[in-house]
């Protein structure tokens, strides 16, 4: 129970600063004691050690000062303020200040009966009471920061210092290779992470939190690193001479949010003009989102139990923190290895130009090294990139499965063998829909392009605005679909769709995850009770997966409309062609009609800036953070 500050013990509001002098002391040493001790009121004994009076500043001046009276010759008995009245240590400030009106005082020393324990001021106590009724009011706010944002703040901030880190790495080979400015602008970006990273620290806390506050972390982290991974396109400024600085921040930013999330738009024409080193570094950005950040931070801040729903939710396997971190950190790192060494093997002998390529294909990114990094005449080439867009596009949990013992692909097949059938069928589709075009090579850019599009990467040959609206409704559907769950390809996910057909149908086609080890084996219940009460609450966990699941879906396509009417009449290039650019973006895709250009406006940037943040997460931030909030209201 919080006691009102009138009624607490006058203990609470006193202070020492006094001292306890004899009578017959003159006031020239007095006022030099005080002065020493720091003291603001003189209590007076007599030679029995009574207390007999009290002298404050007010005195001195009044009595001594005023009159030019010389204080070695005035004694303390003279000028002191008797008899002295005293307050028990046992009443509270209320009884004090009623005391010090009654008596025309402004303090009053503070007794056991026996001594003097201290002196409560008519002001010191106005302060304390001003302080305590401010802190009563602000209190509940204190408690809300404390319990709802210090998590978000202290995390937050060890994800930006551990960003920082990561790109020292990019801003090291920048140095090397003699490019200042591109290191200058890395460099900036580091400390600025550090700094923001250091500050949040400082006023948060690294504490457990719950599927709102994982929500508002993850999305505020891509926000983040975006902006700051925006410094160096600014520093470089890789677009046009005499930009505005306002555009130059939204066209920086537009481009780094596009690699963070690996979506891989992007308004640089002519990637090849830039320094090696930055090219490198655009390419960095989308391993950093691709690989580690989304997933990381899933596994170390979701709550287990929260977490296991939200797995269920987008379907699919998931892995344990410790396999997920050997998966990003061994088994991709040996993908990229190899994939980058292929491709120095077929002829391409810079290896920061294969290694970002790489990057790009393996992180489903899209960002190429050079505005001809591309060449369909090349197979060797071809089925290499490919290869690695099909690999980002598959489980996490299928990869470790591969390298792994202690668990097997049998889950995910169902999955995985259902997005090879849509993007195979696809393919076919595609490649009769520009039968009439005048492209050559058809059936390698059909494979190429029908890949890309369902990987979610976004590499591509030419402007889609040139393929006939059959075609590009096809790359559409097929970029909402997405590929496989827990992968790095953006877009509804197979896993949803799978489980939206495996409810209406009543047939099972995934395994559901909630109720087995991360190995596949099934539990085992010997009570019936237990088993049908576990029953039914699958049954429930299973209602509400399939909800969400078409929640999810419905906002995929209300925000991807939404989108397309601001790029339609912003823009004024056609509402299929702005639907395309829109869902291209919210899925993380990359593939561009023409409307991502150097001339595209600050508004459209801005619209496809959301839709890639809010699609990298398929929306599923989102989703929680108003469902959390609907709790609540609830």
């Amino acid at each position: 129970m919080v006691t009102e500050p009138l009624d607490r013990s006058v203990i609470s509001y006193m202070h020492h600063q006094l001292v306890i002098l004899d009578e017959e002391t003159d006031a020239a040493s007095a006022v030099k004691l005080m002065h020493d001790k720091k003291a603001e009121t003189i209590i007076v004994k007599n030679k029995k050690d009574e207390y007999v009076g009290i002298i404050t500043d007010s005195d001195i001046l009044d009595k001594i000062v005023m009159k030019g009276e010389d204080s070695d010759q005035v004694s303390l008995k003279s000028i002191m303020s008797s008899p002295i009245i005293t307050i028990s240590a046992r009443a509270n400030a209320r009884q004090a200040l009623e005391l010090m009106r009654l008596n025309v005082i402004k303090r009053i020393p503070v007794t056991d009966n026996i001594h003097i324990l201290g002196i409560v001021t008519q002001e010191g106590l106005a302060h304390a009471i001003r302080t305590s009724v401010l802190e009563k009011t602000f209190r509940p706010y204190r408690v809300v920061i404390r319990e709802h944002y210090k998590p978000i703040w202290g995390n937050l901030g060890f994800i930006l210092q551990f960003a920082g880190l990561l790109f020292i790495g990019p801003a090291m080979l920048a140095i090397a290779m003699g490019e200042l400015e591109s290191a200058a602008g890395i460099f900036l970006c580091i400390t600025f992470m550090f700094v923001t990273g250091f500050v949040l620290n400082a006023y948060g806390e690294k504490t457990p939190m719950n599927l709102r506050q994982a929500s508002v972390l993850m999305v505020s982290s891509f926000i983040l690193l975006s902006f700051f991974g925006s410094i160096p396109y600014m520093y470089v400024n890789p677009f046009y001479k005499n930009i505005d600085p306002f555009s130059l921040v939204v066209k920086s930013f537009f481009e780094s949010a596009s690699g963070f999330t690996t979506t891989g738009l992007s308004e640089i024409m002519h990637p090849e003009d830039l320094p090696k080193s930055f090219d490198f570094y655009r390419s960095f950005t989308q391993w950093i989102g691709g690989l580690s950040f989304v997933y990381l931070i899933m596994a170390f801040f979701y709550p287990e139990k929260k977490l296991a729903h939200m797995k269920s939710m987008i379907g699919g396997v998931a892995l344990r923190l410790k396999q997920l971190l050997l998966t990003i950190a061994v088994i991709f790192t040996i993908y990229t290895v190899l994939l980058t060494t292929l491709l120095y093997l077929f002829g391409y002998e810079s290896t920061i130009y294969n290694l970002s390529l790489i990057f790009s294909a393996i992180t489903g990114g899209g960002f190429v090294p050079s505005s001809t990094a591309l060449n369909i005449q090349d197979t060797a080439q071809m089925f290499i990139l490919m290869s690695a867009m099909i690999i980002s596009a598959l489980p996490f949990a299928f990869h470790y499965a591969i390298f792994s013992k202690e668990m097997h692909t049998t889950k995910m097949r169902p999955e995985i063998y259902t997005f090879l059938a849509i993007t195979a069928i696809s393919i076919v589709v595609f490649y009769f829909l520009i039968a009439s075009t005048d492209f050559s090579s058809k059936p390698m850019f059909a494979m190429f392009q029908v890949i890309s599009a369902s990987t979610n990467t976004g590499f591509q040959f030419i402007e889609m605005s040139v393929l006939s609206d059959e075609g590009k409704i096809l790359l559409i559907i097929i970029m909402l679909i997405g590929g496989t769950a827990f992968s790095m390809a953006g877009g509804i996910k197979v896993g949803r769709i799978l489980q939206i057909v495996q409810k209406i149908t009543k047939k099972r086609f995934i395994a559901d995850d909630s109720t087995k080890s991360i190995s596949g084996v099934s539990s085992r219940y010997n009570n019936q009770a237990h088993n049908k009460y576990e029953s039914k609450s699958e049954k429930i966990k299973e209602e509400k997966t399939f909800r969400e699941a078409l929640l999810i879906i419905a906002l995929f396509i209300v925000v991807s409309f939404a989108t397309a009417i601001i790029l339609w009449v912003v823009e004024q290039k056609g509402f299929l062609n702005s639907l395309f650019e829109s869902v291209s973006a919210l899925t993380t895709t990359g593939i561009t009609t023409g409307i991502t250009s150097p001339t595209m406006s600050n508004i459209s940037q801005i619209s496809l800036i959301f839709n890639m943040i809010a699609g990298r997460f398929e929306i599923i931030a989102i989703v929680y953070f108003f469902l959390e909030i609907s709790k609540r209201k609830h």
